[in-house]
């Protein structure tokens, strides 16, 4: 389980893209951003530019639940865990 040995343990807090599903008056756009907290494995150097959390790694290393957060969206990352989980 290689995957874990590099893994962290871990809640990425980010702000997610949204849309409207009507029409809308521009003046009126709501001024907020959407935040999104997700709690997973935390993966370094995965894929440049991004966080990637997955929900499930496999005995065989394969990922569930697979998300690639960019950067410039990431609010914070916070770390719960170091300790070994296998």
């Amino acid at each position: 389980m290689a995957l874990l040995n590099e893994a962290t343990l871990g809640i990425v807090t980010w702000h997610d893209a949204h849309a409207e599903s009507e029409w809308q008056d521009l003046d009126n756009l709501d001024q907020d951003p959407y935040v999104v907290r997700t709690a997973g494995w935390i993966l370094p150097d995965r894929k440049p530019g991004h966080i990637v959390i997955v929900q499930s790694i496999g005995a065989d290393d394969s990922c569930d639940g697979v998300l690639c957060i960019p950067i410039g969206m990431v609010v914070n990352t916070q770390v719960v865990s170091r300790t070994d989980l296998r």
